[in-house]
């Protein structure tokens, strides 16, 4: 492939090819979203699948891997929290072939619900981790996670950061890369479909191999002390503080650790033995740091030497050096972060279906409460049409729960149609079971648009979300363009007094493609008459990033406009009109 210039996830993708994979499974979620599409690109003759959840792509992988493939899988941190329940059953089984399982964090965080460390869960799970620092460390953690996996038995998890993930580093790709390994199921019912018993078993050998892999890790890292203090780094912290090393050398030693767990015994030893104080740097949990069993002279996120939020910068890691060598930093707060500017804050794109949707909403229920899902949808909340966000599926399942707590209220729930393919449908039988008379309004714009426009299954042809509907009981569906909000709000009244005389969730499918990825334009844009009055209706409450205010009237950005005329009918004085 020659010498490139390549994201961390293009790396990580390379590297599970080089390995010998023969199938990679994920599930889009930024971080991590590139990295499926990547080995799509790099290995076009093998198996590559978007899953409808983490859990599946996490379960498919590791059925490969147990009939002796190579397979990985892929997500971001809380896409592992829905595959946590096969995670820590096949820590256990083990494999016969190998299984990488990547999982993208997003200290700070940048686009995620929070900031969790997927290094915990290996920790919880007894599965190996790697901890990359840049991409080039992701491409060869990467390629050791599978040698670990072929070699012992176990899924080896891969922890990039968001810094990693979508930072560049010039790499040479290897030529030469595995053929991919296929393997064939062999029948073991102690194992595979082992009973408590035998998963007792399991667990004892399971133990042990974790101490094999963290001696044959670690065999080639020796600690030879040059200095009184050391700095202990793992992951994109370790790429920070190795930028600084002029801040401390002579003064204390820089060792990275590439596999935060499983650590040697020994080799924490002969670090705590070795130096008079110690310096930890990680992301986001003290996995590492509490890995010492005297921590009295350790110093991190325990100590409040590192903070214990938030992302890793060049600015914490300066500071913290300066606290660990006695050095007060000059006028500066110890852990203050960089001021910046504020920015715009994000919005739905001009033309985006989900804006009307939103505004029909509320139009329909001014007194609602709306239970919302995780998607670019989220940003409902500028509407006012978004009142929670916990995590995908759960606007339903909190429709179902408000409504009970709140019966005098109408509730609305939101959810893209990926989300609904995703945790969704449970959820929705789930109310329908229970007879919620709640609202639910799906957005399908027929694509994952907020992670870069993944398929999903009814665009791909192979189901219809109408079909989903029906066979799970639900009667009242409604197919309305957001586009036409007269209709839009007729539809969601409707649905909401289809709920309360049925007893049964209602559907109201909002559907207009995501004018992003399609780049449709509608018609021309509209034209402002005078008499515009700037009560703001079309620019900050529809929020349309196509219609500003000029000081005078209103002005339409004909570049950015796609024609949807929404703006038309939401304009309370008619004087934005169609410019026909």
């Amino acid at each position: 492939m020659g010498r490139g210039f390549f994201l961390g996830n293009e790396l990580m993708a390379y590297a599970a090819k080089a390995a010998g994979a023969s199938s990679f499974y994920a599930y889009p979620g930024t971080p991590s979203s590139e990295i499926l599409s990547s080995f799509q690109k790099y290995a076009p003759e093998r198996y590559a699948q978007w899953a409808l959840n983490e859990k599946l792509a996490l379960e498919l992988a590791a059925a490969a891997a147990i009939s002796g493939s190579v397979s990985a899988c892929a997500m971001k941190q809380v896409g592992l929290n829905v595959a946590a329940d096969p995670l820590f059953s096949v820590a256990y089984t083990g494999v016969s072939g190998a299984l990488a399982i990547i999982s993208a964090d997003d200290p700070g965080p940048h686009s995620s619900q929070t900031e969790q460390d997927s290094r915990m869960y290996a920790y919880a799970a007894k599965i190996p981790v790697t901890d990359p620092a840049n991409p080039a460390d992701a491409f060869r953690l990467t390629k050791k996670a599978f040698e670990i996996s072929k070699k012992y038995g176990v899924p080896v998890m891969v922890r990039p950061v968001m810094r990693v993930c979508h930072s560049r580093q010039s790499f040479d790709l290897p030529e030469e890369t595995e053929a991919p390994r296929h393997g064939r199921f062999v029948k073991d019912p102690s194992r595979w479909a082992a009973t408590p018993k035998h998963r007792a078993a399991l667990h004892i050998k399971l133990t042990e191999k974790l101490k094999e892999i963290a001696e044959d890790f670690y065999s080639e890292l020796e600690i030879k002390p040059k200095a009184p203090f050391a700095v202990v780094a793992c992951g994109y912290p370790a790429a920070v503080c190795a930028d600084m090393k002029d801040r401390f050398e002579g003064s204390a030693d820089f060792i990275k650790l590439d596999m935060p767990y499983p650590i040697p015994e020994g080799l924490i030893s002969k670090i705590e033995n070795s130096y008079e104080k110690i310096l930890v740097l990680e992301e986001t949990f003290p996995l590492l740091e509490r890995s010492f069993v005297t921590r009295n002279r350790v110093y991190g996120k325990d100590t409040g030497t590192v903070p214990s939020a938030g992302e890793f910068t060049a600015d914490s890691c300066e500071n913290a050096l300066n606290l660990f060598m006695e050095k007060k930093p000059e006028n500066k707060k110890i852990y203050a972060p960089a001021e910046t500017a504020p920015g715009p804050k994000p919005r739905l794109c001009a033309g985006c279906g989900h804006r009307s949707a939103f505004f029909a909403i509320k139009r329909a229920a001014p007194s609602g409460i709306y239970p919302g899902d995780i998607g670019c949808y989220t940003l409902g909340t500028n509407l006012k049409a978004v009142d929670t966000c916990i995590c995908m599926g759960a606007s339903i399942t909190f429709a179902e729960s408000l409504k009970r707590e709140n019966p005098e209220k109408p509730v609305i729930c939101t959810i893209g149609d990926s989300t609904f393919f995703h945790t969704g449908i449970p959820a929705l039988l789930n109310a329908k079971i229970n007879g919620s008379p709640i609202a639910v309004a799906i957005l399908d714009n027929a694509t994952t648009a907020m992670t870069g426009f993944q398929p999903v299954p009814h665009a791909e042809g192979h189901i219809t979300i109408e079909q989903t509907l029906k066979g799970l009981g639900i009667n009242s569906v409604t197919v309305i363009d957001p586009y036409d909000i007269k209709a839009s709000v007729a539809a969601v009244k409707a649905a909401i007094a289809a709920a309360k005389e049925e007893n049964c969730p209602a559907v109201v499918i909002f559907r207009r493609e995501c004018v992003t990825k399609t780049k449709m334009k509608a018609g021309k844009p509209p034209k402002v008459n005078p008499g515009c009055t700037d009560c703001g209706m079309c620019y900050e409450v529809f929020e349309c990033p196509a219609i500003t205010f000029n000081g005078e009237t209103v002005e339409i950005d004909g570049a950015s406009c796609n024609g949807c005329l929404c703006c038309v009918e939401v304009c309370p004085r008619g004087v934005i009109a169609e410019d026909k």
